[in-house]
């Protein structure tokens, strides 16, 4: 690999929605990392009515409104031209992903690849006894399967929202589902462009204030819809 004469510049985005508990730590935590020249981006809901943008401003983050809110996708979709990194990071603003797991992402980007997916349940990983229940674990274990068909690749942990991207493949898969979906979309998108995707085993906590965003059933159905919408389309063009 070419040595850099200059620290390698990450743009870490963090989509939230009355975090206001969550959102310091996550912020402070990801500061800490000293190895590259770094920014944080919250994404702040418009329907948020506690005190997140506050915390976030005051722990060190830039926060962007984006306006009417569609959805996590659109959110990170529309901060995305504010990023000043080479290597976009996404991450959950609710500290169940744990911030110094983000150079072990970034690293294999460094290495040749062009996206590197968290995954909870790579080998190595470490989900938190209780952080996930059994029917969204067997909800997790099938679309990452779907997602992997379409793919041609073993995708461990396709809905995780820990994902690291080189900013040109991000801009180049060309976001365009607005809700929880995207998930599957950049991953799909990825491959059949035939960037290269590693999966990297990461810890996963137990969430400790606050509920989370995600309706498993419906959000489930947005997730198989998405990979077959976006799977099948690659298929035909």
């Amino acid at each position: 690999m070419k040595k850099r004469n200059n620290p390698l510049f990450l743009s870490v985005m963090i989509a939230a929605l009355n975090e206001e508990k969550n959102i310091e730590r996550t912020i402070r935590e990801t500061l800490k990392i000293k190895k590259y020249k770094l920014e944080v981006l919250v994404v702040l809901d418009s329907k948020t009515t506690d005190r997140t943008e506050e915390v976030a401003k005051k722990a060190g983050a830039k926060v962007i409104q984006t306006g009417k809110w569609l959805g996590k996708g659109a959110a990170l979709r529309l901060a995305l031209p504010f990023t000043k990194g080479d290597i976009v990071v996404q991450m959950d603003a609710d500290y169940q992903f744990m911030p110094y797991d983000i150079p072990k992402l970034v690293e294999p980007l460094l290495r040749g690849f062009d996206v590197a997916l968290g995954s909870r349940y790579e080998k190595g990983g470490n989900p938190e006894k209780g952080s996930v229940t059994k029917l969204r674990r067997i909800g997790i274990f099938g679309l990452s399967l779907l997602t992997s068909i379409f793919c041609g690749q073993l995708i461990t942990d396709m809905p995780a929202g820990f994902k690291a991207f080189k900013k040109k493949v991000l801009k180049d898969i060309n976001m365009q589902i607005n809700h929880y979906g995207y998930e599957a979309e950049v991953i799909i998108k990825a491959a059949q462009k035939n960037y290269k995707i590693i999966c990297v085993p990461i810890d996963y906590k137990t969430r400790v204030a606050g509920n989370s965003k995600l309706i498993p059933f419906k959000d489930g159905y947005l997730f198989l819809k998405t990979i077959l919408s976006v799977g099948l389309r690659g298929f035909f063009n």
